[in-house]
């Protein structure tokens, strides 16, 4: 893999698909093999603290792995995630909303020059910068940028992820025709399971015919782990996926 300051977008079919889990367990994946890999999001509302829920989520992702995994000379020790708030969530609401109207509703405006400035900071600072989006991938910024248009701007190659089960097939060839309509580079797809068990045989239909119709590389299926150290164990044939994608 090329290390030098690359980036990777990782947007969503809608929200609450499990970006936040794909993005902290990808960092830490990378971080393991000794690839300095950093963490962003340009805007995260629902905030009822000063650090957003979704850091915090990567956080204690990035910790379980640190204390369950003895560091070895190939890889980079994974300290306590203490990253710079303003550089790692410009952007923070406290109503759970589009960013368009969080911030509205604070009488504030997002500033696409601030997320462009704040990404290049971040993105100099890593050899791998993990950028989640902020619900799904057509959601206003401002009444005048959706979050795919400044990713296209940026040109971010994108890793999707999408549900597990029934009406994924539609909300992810949907999204797909979105990124290919802007030209923006797609790494692939990750299903996540929204449910414990979600029926196999829908769930496996499901990413055979995304891969097929969506003419793109299914990475594979996050089950749903109980515990951190599981979710780190099933992602890992993922993340080597993903980590081959970047090295093309």
């Amino acid at each position: 893999m090329d290390r030098k300051n690359q980036a990777i977008f990782v947007g969503a079919t809608d929200t609450g698909v499990g970006k936040t889990l794909i993005s902290g367990l990808l960092v830490a994946y990378l971080r393991g093999r000794g690839i300095k890999a950093g963490y962003q999001k340009w805007v995260a509302t629902g905030c009822a603290a000063d650090e957003p829920e979704d850091l915090l989520t990567v956080a204690q992702l990035l910790e379980a792995m640190n204390s369950a995994r003895p560091v070895g000379p190939e890889a980079e020790a994974v300290p306590a995630w203490r990253a710079e708030l303003e550089l790692a969530v410009p952007y923070r609401f406290r109503l759970p909303a589009s960013p368009h109207l969080a911030a509205a509703e604070e009488g504030r405006e997002i500033d696409p020059a601030l997320l462009k400035a704040r990404f290049a900071e971040a993105l100099a600072a890593h050899e791998v910068l993990v950028v989640e989006g902020v619900g799904g991938l057509l959601v206003p910024l401002t009444r005048q940028l959706l979050l795919l248009d400044l990713v296209a701007e940026l040109e971010l190659p994108t890793l999707l992820v999408a549900r597990s089960g029934l009406g994924t097939i539609n909300h992810t060839l949907l999204s797909l025709e979105a990124l290919r309509r802007r030209e923006i580079p797609l790494l692939g797809v990750v299903c996540s399971d929204e449910e414990p068990e979600p029926p196999k045989l829908i769930a496996s239909d499901n990413l055979a015919t995304i891969a097929a119709l969506g003419r793109t590389r299914v990475f594979g299926r996050l089950p749903r782990c109980r515990q951190s150290i599981a979710a780190h164990a099933a992602f890992a044939p993922i993340g080597a996926g993903i980590a081959a994608a970047l090295a093309t």
